[in-house]
């Protein structure tokens, strides 16, 4: 068994004192980071695919145990089916993973993630994402879904058989409750590594719409941790690998959580 426990990003200036000295310069903060977890979900690789030269540097940073969790690109997170490859048009997927061979090489990819957040099944089915889980089976594939109507009577059997068939470790969440919140189930679909993100419980910035740092902004309290140090034992006991990741990414509040979590763990 192995519990992973990291955050989303080491470069935010709203963490120094926190996880490195206050002056410490930007391009030391991936090492600095990784003395003290041992790995990190990667926010850029949603927007582009890294440069071998970026590549490089976070292998030549890391100790050799370091993982890098790897956000696919948003177009997956619209359309999973452009895993499939067009001719006469760029192979994204593909061009993502040349990108990412010196990691792999170096063995410090650890997972790829796939945010489906307007992704319901009304429009939608799980098999769209045949290709890319074909494409990726070499890898682990954990798949964060946010419409509560996967999970809703009956279908919520069918999405959770979809995932075991798959492969795909479905992600949990820690959210603000209520119907229009993505519930908290911590089901283990792939017994082989489970993943779960923590967005705190901001219910008021997740209604009116606002920015990634507003549906964010919640510092979780030490009871808080306590319950969810709780929930990743338990979850701990059905998967080999276990992924926490603190994502309320807002002032330094997700640094706090992920080095408390740690402590209550450890």
């Amino acid at each position: 068994m192995s519990i992973r426990i990291g955050i989303g990003s080491w470069a935010d200036d709203e963490y120094r004192g926190v996880l490195y000295p206050p002056k410490l310069p930007a391009k030391d903060r991936l090492r600095a980071y990784a003395q003290i977890f041992d790995h990190v979900e990667v926010n850029s690789t949603y927007y582009g695919a890294p440069k071998p030269d970026t590549v490089k540097k976070w292998i030549g940073e890391t100790p050799p145990n370091f993982l890098f969790d790897i956000k696919l690109h948003r177009i997956f997170s619209v359309s999973p089916k452009s895993a499939n490859p067009v001719e006469g048009k760029r192979d994204l997927l593909g061009y993502t993973l040349e990108r990412l061979e010196p990691l792999i090489e170096a063995k410090k990819l650890g997972v790829f993630l796939l945010l489906l957040t307007r992704f319901g099944p009304d429009k939608h089915s799980l098999a769209e994402l045949d290709t890319l889980v074909r494409r990726l089976r070499p890898f682990s594939l954990a798949m964060e879904l946010r419409d509560p109507a996967w999970v809703a009577g009956k279908t919520r059997a069918v999405t959770l058989k979809a995932c075991r068939d798959a492969g795909i470790a479905l992600v949990n969440v820690d959210m603000p409750l209520g119907p229009e919140f993505f519930p908290v189930l911590d089901e283990i679909t792939n017994p082989k590594l489970a993943y779960l993100r923590l967005h705190g419980r901001n219910r008021a910035g997740y209604l009116k719409g606002g920015s990634a740092a507003e549906q964010h902004h919640y510092p979780y309290s030490d009871a808080e941790l306590k319950e969810l140090a709780a929930r990743v034992r338990k979850i701990a006991k059905t998967a080999k690998d276990v992924r926490v990741v603190c994502n309320n990414h807002a002032e330094d509040f997700a640094p706090r959580a992920a080095l408390a979590l740690k402590k209550l763990i450890d």
